[in-house]
């Protein structure tokens, strides 16, 4: 079978922090310096090979680290404030990058207020100032170390934190995309068709998780058997969307019509009601009656191929026909004339979606009917059974693509007559 390509891309989390209050961010940082001196309290003994310092030391401690701390997030807080409303407004210089605008802030406001709280500290233990260029030196070195470091292990808390976001949004993403994956599937006709004489087998393989293809065995009203492959416009979820609300309406409309030329007006007029402008659904039928007498009908789909054991060639049927969603039902039922033929023993018939015949390799040559015809017809004169048929052409198909992107939805029915 072709391997599903994933709608699931590698992207930037989408975690967004809150915006820290003043009062939370001083609190935090006073907390943080207390927690720092306490440490080195401990460790400096070991180090020094001093004395323990006594408890005293932290109480004394915490009036000095809160001189500092307090001005520093101040200054910096409203800083960042004024940088972001430059930064809304467009009135930075463009060839400076923001982070070394953010960095430059944090830094000025460390220095400024180290100073503060250097110089605030000397006025209430001693009442007189000391400012000099030593210790402007001395603030610079130790901010600018300081941001460096917090910087560096912000980034290392930050990425390992969006790793773990993303790792779980992308576990999520997947989860539901798999869900919906099994949840089409189910729309599918889940056994063999029920229909007197005939071998079927169909896939249907969505290009990401979830496609816009559909197929399905209906029973008309008088008993008459029809097989059916859709197609939507587009692909992914809008496509799959279409098709899902295309099977209800297919199934209901069906099960109490006779005439498939009515199940297609009907069809059309409730899809053009409900489908968004530009939205369109191609749709093959193959309808088989009592007496093996079958009947192409082609709403803007691709042709159906049909192989003549008596002949040993393939028989392309293209008859008139639009798509669903785009015109009225009176102008469909004009513009749609079934092609009536025979089937008969060892006959195959395939239908299938652009998909499979608009394939492309990874040179841009397109697998088309130039090859799919005669691979169709080699299989079908091997006297294959439609299972074979079908798995063959999708092996086929998928040599063909090999790693090329970009490629559609691909269903596929083989119908053998016995």
């Amino acid at each position: 079978m072709l391997r599903r390509r994933s709608l699931l891309k590698p992207t930037e989390p989408v975690h967004v922090p809150k915006r820290r209050s003043l009062l939370s961010m001083i609190l935090l940082s006073y907390i943080t310096a207390l927690l720092f001196y306490a440490l080195w309290l401990l460790l400096d003994p070991l180090f020094s090979r001093r004395p323990p310092h006594p408890p005293e030391d932290l109480i004394n401690g915490m009036l000095p680290i809160g001189l500092f701390v307090v001005p520093i997030i101040l200054i910096g807080f409203f800083g960042m404030r004024a940088l972001e409303k430059r930064i809304e407004a467009g009135r930075l210089d463009r060839r400076i990058p923001e982070m070394a605008w953010r960095t430059g802030v944090w830094i000025a406001a460390g220095m400024t207020g180290s100073i503060l709280g250097y110089e605030s500290l000397l006025l209430l233990q001693y009442g007189l100032p000391a400012l000099g260029t030593d210790l402007i030196g001395t603030a610079f070195t130790v901010n600018v170390a300081v941001i460096l470091l917090v910087s560096v292990a912000g980034s290392a808390i930050s990425g390992r934190r969006n790793a773990r976001l993303g790792g779980s949004q992308q576990r999520l993403l997947t989860d539901e995309f798999e869900a919906a994956y099994r949840m089409q599937q189910s729309l599918l006709p889940q056994g063999h068709a029920r229909l007197y004489g005939y071998d079927i087998a169909a896939a249907m393989e969505p290009a990401v998780e979830i496609g816009g293809d559909y197929y399905d065995y209906l029973t008309f009203a008088d008993g008459s058997k029809g097989i059916l492959v859709a197609d939507a416009s587009g692909k992914g979820i809008p496509a799959a969307l279409v098709m899902a609300k295309f099977q209800g309406m297919a199934s209901a409309l069906s099960s109490y019509i006779t005439d498939p030329g009515e199940f297609f007006v009907g069809l059309n007029d409730t899809l053009r009601i409900r489908l968004a402008r530009g939205r369109f659904i191609t749709v093959g039928l193959v309808t088989i009656d009592f007496d093996d007498n079958c009947r192409f009908w082609r709403a803007g789909h691709n042709e159906l191929l049909h192989y003549s054991a008596e002949k040993s060639e393939v028989i392309v049927r293209r008859p008139p026909g639009l798509a669903l969603g785009i015109t009225h039902g009176g102008h469909i039922g004009t513009a749609m004339r079934p092609e009536p033929f025979s089937i008969e023993s060892d006959d195959v018939l395939l239908l299938f979606s652009d998909g499979l015949s608009e394939a492309c390799s990874e040179s841009g040559e397109e697998f088309g009917e130039k090859e799919l015809i005669p691979l169709f017809g080699k299989l079908c004169a091997a006297g294959l059974p439609a299972r074979d048929v079908r798995d063959r052409l999708l092996n086929e198909l998928e040599r063909f693509v090999g790693q090329a992107e970009g490629q559609d939805d691909v269903t596929i029915v083989v119908i053998r007559k016995g």
